[in-house]
């Protein structure tokens, strides 16, 4: 926990530097960045209308994302509800995004949700909460309802980072998952709690036709520097993303 905590204090802390600041200190050490993968995908022909960002957070991603594909349309799902006024905010001033608070299941249902910043996630209906933790019990949407809703049905590019609840997500996407061109995808190499590992992730999206396209980023857990956890990138195997694969230069 005494990880965690610091690692959230470390956080809280790079929020104050501009992104624009941190964007280009890491561009010139060479770094891979978000927004520069996101560049890449522009470069390579894709251009979404539809973008849904599940695990919104603050709204950060959804706001670089909207740097590189300017004329998308987002809806971004949180379900901390102390983050529900920032991220209402962020749509009154950004017309082109929506928001919905609402924690994502693989069914409607109800389930313990444990809020700790960035690293909040549905935890075991038996987990017994420590003297810090912040445990709710919040009712769950699937993906496809909520897509329904906001008229996300045809999403071209899915955003997934749900601290373990990926699979049970894409479980209650309904057609999304499959229709969808490219998803973006929080995976753990580590099984630190009930999460997925990312083989199994691979492997259910290999299943649904998704090819691996792009790594985007590389976290190590504290205790010894081992990896942790990645964003993937996985594209539809008939994405027109793929039609110059076997071209070098």
């Amino acid at each position: 926990m005494t990880a965690i905590r610091t690692e959230s204090r470390l956080r809280r802390i790079l929020r104050l530097i501009p992104g624009s600041w941190k964007e280009r200190v890491k561009r010139r050490a060479g770094a891979i960045t978000l927004l520069g993968r996101l560049e890449n995908l522009q470069r390579a022909g894709f251009r979404p209308r539809k973008i849904i960002d599940a695990g919104a957070f603050v709204g950060d991603w959804s706001q670089a994302a909207l740097q590189v594909f300017p004329e998308a349309s987002f809806l971004m799902i949180e379900a901390q509800p102390q983050l529900a006024p920032r991220l209402r905010q962020l749509v009154a001033r950004t017309p082109r995004m929506a928001f919905r608070s609402a924690l994502i299941g693989s069914e409607k249902s109800r389930a313990k949700f444990l809020i700790a910043e960035s690293n909040s996630r549905i935890v075991p209906a038996a987990h017994a909460a420590a003297p810090d933790e912040q445990i709710e019990e919040l009712p769950t949407e699937t993906l496809a309802t909520l897509a329904a809703d906001h008229g996300f049905t045809d999403c071209d590019f899915l955003k997934l980072d749900l601290q373990g609840a990926e699979l049970e997500a894409l479980a209650g996407a309904g057609a999304l998952f499959g229709t969808a061109e490219v998803v973006l995808i929080e995976v753990s190499w580590l099984r630190i709690g009930g999460v997925p590992l990312i083989g199994e992730v691979c492997q259910a999206l290999a299943d649904r036709g998704y090819r691996l396209y792009d790594i985007l980023g590389f976290n190590y857990r504290p205790l010894d520097r081992a990896l942790w956890q990645s964003d993937l990138l996985f594209v539809r195997r008939d994405s027109g993303l793929l039609a110059r694969e076997h071209v070098w230069a």
